[in-house]
């Protein structure tokens, strides 16, 4: 495949998998992940040559011992939408953050801002949710497709900077759901094994450990590779003047040597007091 069926054929995938996650309300939803997903996967795995076979051999035979729609749902409200610790979540900044909206959820709407995208008008979720977040990469992938495309990030750094680091914890939670809930066999718990792989495949076992921390936003880690170790311009220099003249923020000290600040603009460090001593009156 050239690079443009290469970066198509990973849109697709992404949304093979986003959509895998999504509730299985819809009629057809069981027969579309036992008969269709498990088909598409194993293509877009093979032209990509990712290694997923022994994870889908295994979601194969769990979800073809789901017998109906009602067994599916049932499954998938136990895991992902009972309230309370100790379940799997499909908001993914439970994982990086440690809670529910915590800071990742806001990069991540960051993100979708700064490449124009909107949630659809029946998505009810926060912009954590691992189907947004897979759609997110596959709109990238896809955009990457095109010709002089042009976007505020890429795909492989959404995969690194969240993905990565979700999906391990991810994956090991729903491995101990099945003892938990006492599962025969968990179809999800497959599907995270897949989309592991495939994480994995992209980004590196080597870079997930080593990602930078999820403070950073991918877009300010991204400036600050470009400019590193490159001296700052006058060009430079007038524009963050006028962004901060723009804020109402003073812009004289931006062009004096942060060394000499202190000494050019007459400030001097100041050292803190200390505690307050404790003096006992002894008079009569």
């Amino acid at each position: 495949m050239n690079e443009t069926q290469t970066a198509l054929a990973k849109a697709e995938l992404c949304l093979c998998l986003a959509r895998a996650f999504a509730t299985p309300s819809d009629a057809g939803f069981l027969a579309a992940l036992r008969d269709d997903l498990p088909e598409d996967l194993e293509d877009l795995a093979t032209r990509l040559g990712y290694p997923i076979q022994p994870a889908l051999a295994e979601y194969r035979a769990a979800i073809e011992a789901i017998t109906d729609a009602e067994q599916l749902l049932v499954l998938y409200s136990r895991l992902f939408l009972v309230p309370g610790d100790h379940h799997p979540s499909l908001n993914t900044g439970a994982y990086l953050d440690g809670a529910i909206a915590g800071g990742s959820v806001a990069m991540l709407e960051g993100c979708y801002a700064r490449c124009g995208l909107q949630p659809r008008s029946d998505f009810r979720d926060l912009p954590d949710h691992l189907s947004a977040q897979l759609e997110l990469i596959a709109w990238l992938f896809a955009a990457h497709a095109q010709p002089n495309a042009e976007t505020p990030m890429s795909a492989e750094e959404i995969l690194s900077q969240f993905v990565a680091r979700w999906v391990g914890p991810f994956r090991a939670e729903l491995d101990a759901a099945g003892g938990r809930f006492r599962l025969t066999d968990n179809p999800y718990l497959h599907l995270a094994r897949v989309l592991e792989t495939v994480v994995m495949s992209e980004v590196g076992e080597g870079l997930a450990e080593s990602t930078a921390d999820i403070g950073v936003d991918p877009e300010i880690a991204r400036l600050r590779s470009q400019y590193a170790g490159r001296e700052i311009s006058e060009d430079d220099i007038a524009v963050i003047r006028a962004r901060l003249a723009a804020d109402g923020l003073p812009s004289g000290h931006v062009a004096i040597p942060e060394d000499n600040r202190d000494r050019t603009m007459g400030l001097a460090a100041m050292t803190p007091p200390g505690p307050p001593s404790h003096r006992v009156n002894t008079a009569a």
